[in-house]
């Protein structure tokens, strides 16, 4: 977390003891992608290894026609026991193996893409959950509030100095938040049912009030250097590159060598040894065509490599503008914004005792108050989530 300046931001987070990064390490996903890592391991070895040498029992010169089983009719009859080994350049096994290595840090990086994301989602789940709530604590605090509200009306209505109009007005004003309480709880449910998709455990998280993060600059030239999107494209376009060099590689040929021993009924037996070889005889077929597939392949993968930072700049300057504004919201909304609506509220409540200001001007103060909270409660989950997503993005979410 080096590009965040906090002041006190410690993110609590409990799940029966187990760490955000362990339920993320034992999700399927992450599974099949590490077993898929372990089996291109398990790959490079294989492609830097000599192809099985070919053994073969072969009977020659067998006359069908004319005492088929006799094998003295002739010299050229013979049982032969033959082994071929192909040789394959050095120089191409080895290109193979960095292919594979190639491809395994490009896998590796899409991983740790996967898992990361995973992680994002996982704790912008869980600030939703801490949003609901805590705006489900506010709807609970006021429907006590309108509960009194409503003893106050029907007190004042009893003496003649409210109308029977406010009374109801009050008791529709805690409707509205029992209403507002379920559509939160269903809301609750909702979100833990997302949660349940990565764990069965329970995930608490607590969320610190926003701050200033470091500047943009400094974010992007993070997120270009760690970013795991990015430099899982940038080993493909590596990727591409050696299967370039490979295609060229196979204008050269390959080789085999053999030997074999001829057994022979009442004649001498002998061995035969032999060298054999591929001529690139059909390479504007064959050869040129692959070299030109793959060069092709590796210009397509370049211009995804671009694609890709000029995405990872827009969502992080998405992401760092909006972390800003709820920032700058926040400080607006708990410096200025709760205080006055409080003010406001005692005021008007104390002039609707002594029959001064009417019921409506009563809950409308109510309303600027519930706002407000509900404001600054959106906005600091909304800051911890923007701050998760710029930290995805510049590869250090943990």
């Amino acid at each position: 977390m080096r590009f965040i300046i906090f002041s006190v931001l410690l993110l609590h987070v409990v799940a029966f003891g187990v760490e955000i990064e362990e339920i993320i390490k034992n999700h399927p996903e992450i599974k099949a992608i590490d077993r898929e890592l372990k089996s291109l391991r398990q790959n490079e070895i294989y492609q830097l290894s000599l192809p099985d040498p070919i053994f073969s029992v072969a009977v020659k010169d067998v006359q069908l026609f004319y005492r088929p089983f006799d094998r003295n009719l002739e010299p050229m009859q013979s049982i032969e026991l033959k082994l071929l080994q192909s040789y394959p350049l050095y120089s191409k096994r080895e290109k193979k193996s960095q292919i594979v290595k190639s491809r395994y840090r490009s896998r590796y990086y899409a991983l740790l893409e996967k898992k990361q994301e995973l992680m994002f989602q996982l704790y912008q789940a869980a600030y939703r959950m801490w949003e609901v709530e805590e705006k489900l604590k506010i709807v609970k605090e006021y429907e006590k509030v309108a509960q009194d509200l409503i003893s106050l009306t029907t007190t004042l209505y009893s003496v003649g100095k409210a109308s029977q109009s406010e009374v109801f007005d009050a008791q529709f004003f805690l409707t509205q938040l029992q209403r507002k309480e379920i559509v939160l709880k269903n809301r609750l449910k909702r979100i833990k049912s997302r949660i349940r998709y990565f764990s069965d455990r329970e995930i608490k998280i607590s969320p610190e009030k926003p701050e200033k993060i470091t500047e943009l600059k400094t974010l992007i030239d993070t997120a270009l250097k760690n970013n795991p999107a990015v430099q899982r494209r940038f080993q493909l376009v590596k990727l591409q590159k050696e299967k370039v060099s490979l295609a060229k590689l196979e204008y050269k040929p390959d080789f085999a060598f053999f030997g074999a021993y001829s057994y022979r009924k009442g004649y001498r037996d002998y061995i035969s040894v032999g060298l054999s070889f591929n001529l690139p005889v059909w390479k504007k077929n064959k050869q040129d065509r692959a070299v030109l597939q793959n060069v092709l392949l590796k210009e397509k993968e370049e211009n995804q490599l671009k694609a890709t930072v000029r995405e990872i700049k827009t969502q992080l300057e998405e992401s760092y503008y909006d972390a800003l504004s709820s920032y700058e919201s926040y400080q607006l909304l708990k410096d200025i914004m709760s205080q006055i609506s409080h003010s406001v509220y005692e005021s008007i409540l104390s002039e609707y005792q002594v029959g001064r200001k009417n019921i409506f001007d009563v809950l409308k103060a109510i309303n600027q108050i519930l706002t407000v909270k509900n404001k600054i409660i959106e906005e600091t989950a909304s800051y911890n989530i923007a701050v998760k997503k710029i930290e995805k993005l510049t590869g250090e979410i943990k």
